[in-house]
């Protein structure tokens, strides 16, 4: 009797995996895995005592304003580096290249990011106010004809709310997203991010951009205050079979 009911628990386990396999949906776990093509993790560089960013990670300024300040630190509590940036009255971001991909097959845009200090007033709706603690851009082009993707931390711009910006004399075009505002700050704990920006891009801009940048900014110049928010890590992960892109003319 007891071989008997062994062998009934054996053959039921079998047939909820082969179910698992057959039909989508049934276990998830028994789903595909997410594959992670490009991630940045900001693990800390030690060099003679000091801390350096990633060498793969450019700064950039914005001509005649103060610089921002970016430094890997460290979260003892939770064991991890991350970047940190802050501003006082300032601006500046964190460029790098990312080689290799091809947003149609990795479309998914997924960070953790968390924010110390809002900058007060900050509305990017508002040119005269258009400060973020943190953004996270994906762009392409050149110098004199640049189009981009970003996704932003504001202070008042309300959730979910969206539009269009200019820079440098109308050449670096902007389609932005605000995600998080200053409600989502109190706390400061850390939140983690999807979204695709291949669709996001393509709607934004009518294409899929063959090369593509990623960077990191902070800013407080316009409203005149302080700003800090920290990356715990950044990747693009591949698209399933079911979620990949559709091709131009698809829906």
């Amino acid at each position: 009797m007891k071989k008997r009911t062994i062998e009934i628990f054996f053959a039921a386990i079998i047939c909820i995996f082969l179910a698992a396999l057959l039909i989508p949906g049934v276990v998830s776990f028994f789903g595909p895995k997410e594959v992670v093509k490009w991630t940045a993790d900001f693990n800390a560089i030690s060099v003679d005592g000091r801390t350096h960013l990633p060498e793969d990670w450019k700064f950039r300024k914005k001509p005649g304003t103060p610089s921002a300040v970016f430094s890997i630190e460290k979260d003892d509590k939770e064991g991890i580096s991350y970047l940190r940036m802050e501003a006082d009255k300032a601006s500046g971001s964190l460029v790098t290249r990312i080689d290799n991909i091809d947003l149609e097959d990795t479309p998914f845009l997924k960070w953790r990011w968390r924010v110390k200090t809002l900058p007060g007033g900050a509305d990017g709706r508002d040119k005269k106010r258009d400060d973020q603690a943190i953004g996270i851009y994906v762009g392409s082009g050149s110098l004199l004809n640049n189009k981009s993707v970003s996704y932003r931390w504001d202070t008042d711009t309300p959730r979910g709310a969206e539009g269009n910006c200019l820079y440098g004399g109308g050449t670096v075009k902007v389609k932005w997203f605000t995600l998080r505002n200053a409600k989502d700050a109190e706390g400061g704990k850390w939140i983690t991010e999807e979204r695709n920006v291949a669709e996001d891009f393509r709607n934004a801009w009518g294409f899929y951009p063959e090369k593509v940048y990623l960077s990191v900014s902070c800013n407080s110049q316009y409203t005149g205050t302080k700003a800090v928010a920290d990356l715990a890590w950044i990747e693009l992960v591949a698209a399933s079979s079911g979620d990949k892109a559709p091709q131009e003319g698809e829906e």
